[in-house]
């Protein structure tokens, strides 16, 4: 058998489809990197709006004044560097509190310590301009000057600790210790003393011998001592104070209370506010940051203060402890 081709039928041209097929896939990244470059340019546009925003706000803190607000950035603009924008407001509050707390320091400062200078001051006048005589007189005028010094060594004093206070560096060094020695010494003192000041002092310690917590014992010290002079000042002879201790299965609860004249509500929302002073204790000598100190320290010890008082009916005074899981069982 044989087979004869005679005639073939000839491919079309296939380069007109792919001229096609070319210029489609051009025209497709045409509209791709105008695409992208309408983007870029509108993120661009944004992002350059946000930083001149920014720089804007970042001038007016550095120049002041801190009280103006910096507005947030529309809902529809906002990206990584609006969000700034907030951050930067909070700075700005933080700033503001920061700059009324140093300038109601200096005012404190100035007023409390303006008193025992002006008297200190008027007395050594007297005396040097012969006003004050007499033997009488005179040793009279001494024994106030000394205890008006006595009175700003113990300011000065004070502000200095509380300066150390903030500055963190003791809470490097704490290390676990007992507790319970700690607040039995404390209330033996306390237990000498109500003779002294005529108190009727009740003490109850109920918590584990081999209980260690991380605390600097010289600052718990401190302030157990600033709340039982707080007690003492609001009390008057006859009057009750009562120092407990007690371990739960994860606190341990200080108290110090007193049967005094208590503190008014409004007052006992700021009374751990530094310089204040309440409506009972206007009379009375000392800066105003004895329970400032008292936060400060258990704050600093992540431990939790809080005061219950009804005007006539007394006080207490509440320190809660946070203990480890490894802490030993409550008695």
């Amino acid at each position: 058998d044989i087979l004869v081709v005679s005639r073939l039928d000839r491919r079309k041209d296939s380069r007109p489809r792919m001229r096609q097929i070319v210029w489609g896939a051009l025209a497709m990244a045409a509209l791709f990197v105008a695409l992208c470059i309408t983007a870029l340019l509108f993120i661009s546009r944004t992002i350059f709006k946000s930083i001149t925003l920014l720089e804007q706000h970042t001038q007016k803190i550095a120049n002041g004044p801190l009280n103006v607000q910096i507005p947030a950035p529309p809902q529809h603009q906002s990206n990584e560097i609006t969000s700034l924008t907030e951050n930067l407001e909070k700075m700005r509050i933080s700033l503001k509190e920061s700059t009324e707390r140093k300038d109601k320091f200096i005012m404190g400062i100035s007023h409390d310590l303006r008193t025992p200078v002006a008297l200190i001051k008027g007395y050594t006048e007297g005396i040097m301009e012969g006003v004050i005589s007499g033997q009488e007189k005179m040793q009279k005028s001494l024994g106030l000057i000394h205890n008006k010094a006595a009175q700003l060594e113990t300011m000065i004093n004070e502000l200095i600790n509380f300066v150390k206070l903030n500055t963190g560096e003791w809470r490097k060094k704490l290390e676990a210790q007992a507790l319970a020695p700690l607040l039995e010494e404390f209330a033996e003192g306390l237990a000498v003393a109500q003779d002294v000041f005529k108190r009727t002092v009740q003490t109850d310690i109920r918590i584990r011998n081999d209980l260690a917590v991380p605390m600097d014992t010289m600052l718990i010290n401190r302030a157990l001592e600033n709340l039982y002079s707080n007690a003492l000042r609001y009390t008057t002879e006859g009057d009750t104070i009562s120092f407990c201790a007690v371990q739960e299965a994860n606190f341990v609860r200080i108290s110090i209370a007193d049967s005094g004249c208590g503190i008014k509500q409004e007052d006992c929302d700021r009374i751990f506010d530094l310089f204040y002073r309440g409506s009972n204790s206007r009379r009375e000598d000392g800066f105003g940051i004895g329970l400032s100190v008292v936060k400060n320290i258990t704050d600093a010890h992540g431990w939790n203060i809080s005061v219950q008082s009804e005007a006539g009916k007394g006080t207490a005074f509440t320190i809660t402890i946070p203990l480890p899981l490894n802490a030993p069982p409550a008695i």
